[in-house]
């Protein structure tokens, strides 16, 4: 009996350190396609890609309309289509109405690239900077991180923000100049193309 409670304790203190800090991110919005809003604090905006997810979110897709964010806790990728109302949760993004995700697992490497917003979001120009050749290490990482040449739009931009982490910017850049022409009308990677 003791033993099971240490190991349900330890259960419990593991999903709460998954699940983050209050007003931390828990996913990462990285594809948007149709007419979907996110209504943060009472405020509604268009849902854009490369959005962060924090609790009580509530997102909003109409008819065909579709959302694939990634889900930190568990390593996961959720696809929604609309019609469709979500409310983010601390324990996962709750279907209120509309079909229930389409989910896969996705490798831990792939999730944390999308943690963190690439740098030059929040410049106002880009640094010029002497091209370095690449180490092994980020060769390593950007092999394990490259999906497949017919994966989907999302898989992409994953992997372009993961080789803006391993300081693979340049290459990083071509990434989002192909993904910036198949949306030509997205501001954030029209930016990220530049």
């Amino acid at each position: 009996m003791k033993k099971l409670l240490i190991a349900i304790a330890l259960l419990a203190s593991n999903t709460v350190l998954a699940q983050g800090k209050p007003g931390e991110p828990l996913g990462m919005v990285i594809d948007v396609q149709g007419n979907a809003t996110m209504n943060e604090g009472g405020k509604s905006t268009k849902l854009e890609m490369l959005s962060y997810l924090k609790p009580q979110n509530e997102i909003t897709l109409t008819p065909g309309a579709n959302v694939t964010v990634t889900w930190y806790a568990n390593s996961k990728e959720l696809k929604f289509a609309g019609p469709a109302k979500l409310k983010v949760e601390p324990a996962g993004i709750k279907v209120v109405s509309g079909a229930a995700a389409q989910e896969r697992a996705v490798e831990s490497e792939k999730v944390a690239a999308t943690r963190k917003l690439p740098s030059r979001m929040g410049q106002a120009a880009v640094n010029m900077r002497s091209v370095k050749p690449m180490t092994p290490e980020q060769e390593a990482a950007r092999e394990k991180l490259r999906p497949a040449d017919n994966a989907a739009f999302a898989d992409w931009v994953v992997y372009a923000m993961g080789l803006e982490q391993i300081g693979l910017t340049s290459e990083a850049k071509s990434v989002w100049r192909k993904l910036s022409a198949q949306r030509p009308d997205d501001p954030k990677l029209k930016k990220l193309a530049e």
